[in-house]
């Protein structure tokens, strides 16, 4: 690979994955993935009887909607890699998001899910992974997952398939569907406090207070089973003195 090409600088570095910006002899600007796949994953890729037909397969994998594979294979580690254009754009997770951004995402993913049927399932949905193409964002391109790609193959199955795609692609424009209507918060000299502005997270740890309701209507309650405690012995005694059988009535006797 250092042959083909000069890494100019590190782009991102995760648990799965670096992406070096690199130039290409030519002067074209390329974009350098490395997966960073466990020592027992890469074992059993490079015993894969798959791998070969499986690097083919990625190079050969062509959409005008995904970012072009230019070459792929393992360095002497046993890292996968991949060399593929570097897409020029703004990241969906970058922009702010109207309809017109959000119509765009979905017809260019629906058309994948509509062109690879299953094997969508290795393409990478993320906004973070979903660059707009043109000033105007009239199109965007898709990355291809590729640790999924070689962890599948690694485990000896198709890669993608044990991904739903048309899940993945209702969650982005969902999580879309919700950046739009995160409105910017206006700025006061001096904010009031509302509670309904707090954090959920900071109401959910407050003690739990009795509402107040609760309590006025208990003792209501009360004071109602009082009163009528106090009427109806008014009314026995009321009766009593209306009876004139019990005159006189003592111990013992008949009434």
């Amino acid at each position: 690979m250092t042959e083909k090409f000069q890494i100019q600088n590190l782009i991102e570095q995760s648990q799965t994955r670096t992406v070096h910006r690199v130039r290409g002899t030519d002067g074209t600007i390329l974009r350098l993935t490395r997966i960073l796949l466990d020592e027992d994953e890469r074992e059993q890729l490079k015993r894969s009887q798959n791998l070969r037909g499986a690097l083919a397969e990625l190079k050969a994998l062509r959409h005008s909607s995904l970012a072009e594979v230019l070459d792929c294979g393992l360095d002497e580690k046993g890292i996968p890699w991949v060399m593929s254009r570097w897409e020029k754009g703004k990241l969906v997770s970058e922009v702010k998001i109207e309809e017109q951004e959000i119509q765009t995402v979905s017809k260019y993913a629906n058309r994948l899910l509509n062109d690879f049927g299953r094997m969508a399932g290795v393409v990478n949905f993320d906004t973070a992974e979903i660059f707009f193409s043109g000033e105007n964002r009239e199109s965007c391109v898709f990355q291809i997952d590729y640790f999924r790609w070689f962890s599948d193959i690694a485990s000896g199955i198709s890669p993608g398939m044990n991904y739903d795609a048309k899940e993945q692609v209702r969650q982005l424009l969902a999580s879309l569907a919700i950046k739009q209507l995160k409105l910017p918060k206006k700025k006061e000299i001096n904010p009031i406090p509302f509670v309904d502005e707090r954090s959920p997270a900071l109401r959910i740890n407050e003690p739990v207070r009795e509402p107040w309701f609760g309590r006025l209507l208990i003792w209501l309650c009360l004071i109602g089973a009082l009163a009528a405690i106090g009427w109806l012995t008014v009314e026995g005694m009321g009766r009593v003195r209306e009876n004139p059988r019990a005159v006189d009535w003592k111990a013992g006797e008949s009434p």
